[in-house]
């Protein structure tokens, strides 16, 4: 019967001992010391508050909406500005692919005959000699022995382009509509970033006092069970000393095994409220952490009377 006893109370132990381990609770942090203390990161109500503000996903996205109606506002009133555009080419060819100077010859020849001048001379015997007849007599010669001419040509390899075009619209009977359309569009992303915002604190503070609850409830259901295992050893005494029957231990021990669970439902609110809180706030995950908590909370809920 001893045996029997002994093999109970160790299966007991062992149960609170592996539910806490699971559940990761506050009794167990303790026990570790500071070690566990400095690996997990600690929020009162205000730091939890400010880290959302900061890395809340949802009110992330509703800040970068209101960024981009600002720039759809941009995008459509620039189409009601002068629009100036602008272009160029530039070229440019080895001039190993292509010959620099080109020469061309064009040979073209001259033909003339020289006056005789034999009827000439005789009209003009008596009269003083010619100094245009002289030229023109010279030209006449010369002119035969004209040399084909030369001309030099330079292709350049570099050729570029620039143009410049002004366009400003008059009327249109579209574009004042988008552009008020584009201001409600910023007005409406506004509101809901402050509906976003206001719903990211409600809920961070109802989380946090979650965690609160939960965590006195934690400890409420260990004393519970401390309690009952204390009866259920008490009563396993008086059985064995004869002053009390057997229907008192088993009474003791379906009241302590119906507690356990319990405790282990607590425990497993406690730790999906403190996940609950870091998937709102925003923290990154760990992968060092293992089956720690991925925060822990400082602070009471406050209790205020009516009167």
């Amino acid at each position: 019967m001893r045996r029997l006893f002994i093999l109970l109370g160790t299966f007991a132990v062992c149960c609170v001992l592996v539910s806490r381990s699971f559940s990761g609770t506050e009794g167990t942090r303790s026990g570790s010391g500071t070690g566990s203390a400095g690996k997990v990161p600690t929020f009162t109500l205000d730091q939890a508050i400010l880290t959302s503000l900061q890395q809340n996903p949802a009110l992330l996205n509703a800040e970068q909406e209101i960024k981009r109606t600002k720039g759809v506002i941009i995008q459509v009133r620039a189409q009601a500005l002068p629009q100036i555009t602008a272009q160029g080419t530039f070229d440019w060819t080895d001039p190993n692919l292509v010959n620099a100077r080109t020469i061309s010859t064009t040979a073209g020849t001259t033909t003339g005959a020289t006056p005789t001048g034999t009827g000439a001379s005789g009209s003009l015997l008596e009269s003083p000699q010619s100094q245009v007849k002289d030229v023109r007599g010279s030209g006449a010669a010369a002119a035969p022995a004209a040399t084909p001419g030369v001309r030099n040509t330079e292709l350049s390899d570099v050729s570029y382009t620039i143009s410049v075009t002004g366009s400003q619209l008059i009327f249109n009977g579209t574009t004042p509509n988008q552009i008020r359309a584009t201001f409600f569009q910023r007005d409406s992303a506004y509101f809901a970033f402050r509906n976003v915002l206001d719903q990211l604190i409600a809920t961070v503070k109802t989380q946090f006092y979650q965690i609160v609850v939960n965590r006195e409830l934690v400890k409420v259901n260990e004393q519970s069970v401390q309690l009952l295992n204390a009866q259920l050893k008490d009563q396993q005494n008086r059985f064995e000393a004869g002053t009390v029957p057997r229907f008192n231990v088993l009474q003791a021990e379906v009241a302590y095994y119906n507690q356990l669970p319990q405790l282990i439902t607590a425990q497993n609110n406690l730790r999906i409220s403190k996940l609950t809180l870091a998937k709102t706030v925003g923290l990154y995950f760990q992968p060092m952490r293992g089956e720690e908590p991925p925060l822990d909370v400082v602070g009471e809920m406050p209790y205020i009377p009516r009167t």
